[in-house]
């Protein structure tokens, strides 16, 4: 999702009224269970186990976001841990089965599908967009190279708009997505600067229903969930998407504060998928996102040399609110990349999630938190935890003190930031 609207919908007002909307009942808070991580397989060394511990303790009493799912597989030995409630207005327990939103992990889908076609001979990535969408701004000059990596220069689209917002509480069309992009102006030259765009992805969606015939979400599950066995991830074309067992998502009512707990009152877990679609609609769990991470860090649904293009001179970039806090990243076509690991951080109301993969250390981390905003992000949250497992010579570009520090707010870059 677009920092815009993941940020904290960039109001009280519209907070207020959208939550009014889908919000359940009002309930007194539950106050969250803790639940001790528990691992699958060969467990971590009792020092790491501990640290690892201390860490996701940190997380959660830090951000006092009502559940954390975190999962980690490595030659160094496993964890999963669910800590908190996964309903603050029932107070049960989170559970590591329990499916949620991954919001832009999807990005990473629909990346990959585009990336299928390329080595299927079907789609270019110096192709222009306007050989499929017309009524693109600058569709002429924007290639899918470009798209991929977010240098198309595109506005992030669709929940620009204050209406638009409102829209996650029945529902949108994919004409609604496309034609609410098609109307905002470009932030910059195609191949300019790195600038986060749902549009750009909302548009790629189209590519591979175009040229497969295919809906996006049927897509996705016949060439990638179904092939790798996921059973319970998919890109709902209605409601919010989530099957029993799912866990509920929260924000923190009318408080601007990305450390304040989440509140009962402000269950957006109804909100609908479809105004997100091929951008930030899938639902997963904990174990059907390790199954993707290795495939797509390894690149093992593509051909050998589309891989080796996707991989090669990834773009350095910064969100301009500091979600991804001081460390490196890069951007690939369609993932991220830093200290060597691979994957896709996700934000979304009520629901944050990182899934990242190191080809070289055989490592899954993955890290979900069901409030959002959080002043520690998932993403600080998965380098903590790598480098609690490897030590702090990763290449992140940051120190895990820095990376447990809650420095993002939720709210919009100062003028002229």
């Amino acid at each position: 999702m677009g920092r815009s609207w993941v940020r904290y919908i960039g109001a009280v007002g519209l907070t207020v009224a959208l939550t009014a909307a889908v919000a359940s009942p009002a309930a007194a808070d539950a106050a969250p269970t803790t639940g001790g991580g528990h691992s699958a397989d060969r467990s971590l060394d009792p020092p790491t186990l501990a640290e690892v511990q201390r860490i996701v303790a940190r997380f959660q009493d830090t951000n006092h976001t009502p559940g954390v799912l975190v999962g980690i597989w490595s030659p160094e030995g496993n964890f999963v841990s669910a800590t908190g409630v996964s309903d603050l207005t029932t107070g049960a327990p989170i559970a590591p089965d329990m499916q949620f939103k991954i919001a832009s992990q999807t990005k990473a889908f629909t990346g990959n599908l585009i990336l299928q076609l390329v080595g299927e001979g079907r789609v270019g990535l110096d192709d222009r967009i306007s050989r499929w969408v017309a009524g693109v701004p600058n569709g002429d000059r924007i290639t899918i190279r470009q798209l991929l990596t977010m240098t198309s220069g595109l506005s992030t689209g669709f929940l620009l708009q204050e209406e638009n917002v409102a829209k996650l509480a029945t529902g949108c069309t994919e004409a609604d997505v496309l034609a609410a992009g098609a109307a905002e102006p470009p932030v910059a030259a195609p191949g300019e600067t790195w600038s986060y765009s749902n549009y750009g992805y909302d548009l790629l969606g189209r590519v591979v229903e175009l040229t497969t015939g295919l809906d996006i979400s049927t897509a996705i599950r016949t060439r990638i969930t179904e092939p790798l066995g996921m059973h319970r991830t998919f890109l709902p074309t209605s409601g919010n998407g989530l099957s029993t067992p799912f866990t509920h998502g929260y924000g923190t009512g009318g408080v601007l504060s990305s450390v304040a707990p989440g509140v009962a009152s402000d269950d957006v877990t109804p909100l609908h998928q479809s105004c997100v679609g091929a951008s930030g609609g899938m639902v997963s769990t904990l174990s059907d996102l390790r199954v993707w991470s290795r495939a797509l860090g390894t690149g093992a649904l593509l051909e050998p040399q589309v891989w080796r293009e996707a991989t090669r001179n990834p773009i350095p970039y910064v969100f301009p609110d500091g979600y991804n806090g001081s460390g490196r990243w890069f951007q690939g076509l369609g993932f991220v990349e830093s200290g060597g690991f691979i994957g896709k951080e996700g934000s979304f109301p009520g629901y944050e999630s990182i899934t990242m993969y190191s080809p070289s250390r055989h490592t899954t981390i993955e890290v979900v938190a069901t409030k959002q905003p959080n002043g520690i992000t998932p993403t600080l949250m998965f380098q903590a935890l790598a480098m609690a497992l490897y030590g702090p010579n990763l290449g992140f570009g940051l120190t895990p003190e820095q990376a447990l520090t809650p420095t993002y707010t939720g709210l919009p870059p100062a003028p002229g930031n």
